[in-house]
């Protein structure tokens, strides 16, 4: 069975084909696109590690400078007059000491942005000293809890009680328990370290996250990323700094991080990416625009291209097709002068010489056709004609005028039939009296030696016009090559049936000449095209003509019949006015 294949049109190949030749240009921006997006990312965060490291570098630098300036402060003389001594000092002593320590620590606060307040604890006096007043009270227990707090970590600033402590017990013991004689606590600015944390980025935020206390300053323009921002600093990580993306409700952020590892703290500042982005985000846009355009643009020339070759090419198709129902006056035109337009012309050229080619083959098929049946209507069998007139001889001699009245009349109309040049078709009623004409022939010839069963055509044969010479070839090859050996009872049987609009003459003989080889021969040569250099009359020479004139449905099929000899059955279409 045949399967119809899905065709694949000219259409999607040109699309695929420009696709293909433009995808790759646009993988390369795409991934050039990319590179350039890291590259602007590593950038930033490059950046954003920069001033990192610059603010983290200066905080550190001045609490540094703050811690060298306490050591100073502790060794002072006043400072250690009244740690040490201040029982002993007489008032006016006590209180000019006390009077040049505010200045000194007066002095100590303006040292440093960053110094919010100073307060020095004399537990012996239970006095409390800041810069221009002092106080009474020391509390000394929590003074206690605080020492046994920087005990336990690392860094010397201390979060306490929201504050941001940098103190100095004297003595410095840390392994001993008791009370100290005097300390130096020493808060920083808060504010003033917020507001730097504000100046170090200009979206987003940062973080000054303390790893002892787990606390942090926070200067945060997103509230809600406060809290993956913290789990991200506290994590350990071995490095000083660091970059990370942060996603945080669909949004990503760039983080720098920078580890002081002196005093235990990291800073981080966070930029959103898509503020970063946004200039680089516009051209990528602008490129996904381009390209979404340039798809459009090859959708649209691919079908232009495809209409300016399909439409050429459905004129061609239908004038093939017409072509191949057998009109041959068909031209085609084209009005653009392009390579359609010289096959169009190369169409007309070649249909007007093929037109010319099949008149003149079919002009010498008419030609070849009448030759070969003049040539069969010369080719009179020397040796009937000898037996015909032998036959008269006899019958004149034995003075049977009535039936060498009849014999003379059964050749006149034999040879009258066979020699006069008539159209190459006729009835197919007169081929059968030219038949029944040869029959009465050979049965005078032969006697009673040899029957002939001859039925009526029951189909109006004046309408069907067939070649000539069609049924007596028959008859004579059943008599020569069968019949003529047999010394009694030899049978020509003459049937015909109407099937499927198909008219059947069988003729069948008794005689017993044929063999197998002969057989399968004779079949050879009707099955086949290849008959030229054997005989042109005879079984062939009907077969070729009748196909000729019907085509390949007509024709002869021969066999062994039930008798024993050569079967042939003739197949002529009828037409609807026969049928």
């Amino acid at each position: 069975m045949h399967v119809q294949r899905k065709r694949f049109t000219i259409y999607p190949k040109l699309l695929i084909g420009f696709l293909i030749a433009i995808l790759p240009v646009y993988m390369l921006g795409i991934i050039l696109n990319h590179q350039v997006a890291n590259s602007l990312r590593d950038h930033i965060l490059q950046s954003m590690q920069t001033n990192v490291n610059f603010y983290l570098t200066s905080l550190t630098n001045e609490i540094r400078k703050i811690d060298k300036l306490k050591q100073s402060l502790v060794v002072d003389e006043d400072v250690m007059t009244l740690g040490t001594v201040a029982p002993a000092l007489s008032e006016n002593e006590l209180r000019e000491s006390i009077l040049r320590l505010e200045r000194k620590l007066t002095l100590f606060k303006d040292s440093s942005a960053y110094i919010k307040d100073v307060t020095f604890h004399i537990p012996s006096i239970d006095k409390r000293i800041k810069p221009a007043n002092y106080a009474e009270g020391v509390p000394m227990e929590e003074l206690l809890h605080m020492r046994s707090q920087m005990r336990h970590q690392l860094s010397p600033l201390l979060w306490w009680n929201d504050k941001i402590l940098l103190n100095y017990y004297f003595p410095d013991n840390p392994l001993s328990d008791r009370p100290p004689v005097f300390m130096v606590e020493i808060e920083l600015d808060k504010d003033m370290i917020l507001k730097d944390l504000t100046n170090v980025v200009d979206q987003g935020g940062a973080l000054l996250y303390f790893h002892d206390s787990k606390s942090s300053l926070l200067n945060n323009r997103i509230p809600s990323l406060t809290q993956d921002l913290q789990l991200l600093v506290s994590k350990a990580w071995e490095d000083s700094s660091r970059n990370e993306i942060l996603e945080h409700n669909g949004q990503r952020y760039l983080v720098s991080l920078q580890k002081a590892p002196e005093y235990e703290m990291t800073l981080a500042i966070y930029t959103p990416e898509s503020f970063i982005m946004s200039d680089f985000d516009k051209y990528s846009a602008l490129f996904w625009v381009l390209f979404i355009l340039s798809v459009i643009v090859i959708v649209l020339f691919s079908y232009w291209i495809f209409k300016t070759i399909r439409n050429p090419l459905r004129r061609m198709v239908k004038a093939f097709q017409q072509v191949e129902q057998g009109d041959l006056t068909i031209r085609t035109s084209q009005e653009s002068n392009d390579e359609f337009r010289d096959l169009s012309d190369q169409f007309n050229n070649m249909v007007a010489q093929l037109q010319s080619l099949i008149q003149e083959v079919y002009e010498q098929q008419i030609r070849s056709q009448q030759s070969e049946l003049k040539q069969l209507q010369s080719q009179i069998n020397p040796h009937f004609l000898y037996n015909s007139f032998f036959i008269l001889h006899q019958l004149i001699e034995f003075e049977d005028i009535d039936k060498a009245k009849k014999f003379v009349s059964y050749l006149g109309h034999y040879f009258q039939f066979i020699t006069r040049d008539a159209k190459s078709e006729l009835p197919l009623s007169q081929e059968v009296r030219h038949a029944e004409a040869y029959i009465n022939i050979q049965t005078m010839r032969f006697g009673d030696r040899i029957q002939v069963e001859f039925d009526p055509i029951e189909v109006p044969c004046e309408y069907l016009f067939v070649p000539r010479l069609i049924l007596q070839p028959m008859i004579e090859n059943a008599y020569a090559h069968g019949l003529e050996s047999k010394p009694s009872g030899a049978l020509l049987r003459i049937t015909n049936r109407v099937e499927d609009g198909m008219l059947h003459i069988q003729f069948e003989d008794n005689g017993s000449m044929l063999t197998d080889d002969e057989l399968a021969q004779l079949k050879d040569k009707l099955a086949t095209d290849r008959n030229f250099g054997i005989e042109t009359t005879g079984i062939i020479n009907v077969h070729r003509r009748l196909q000729i004139k019907f085509g390949s449905d007509a024709g002869l099929t021969v066999y062994r019949n039930a008798m024993g000899g050569l079967g042939v059955i003739m197949t002529i279409p009828l037409t609807k006015e026969v049928e």
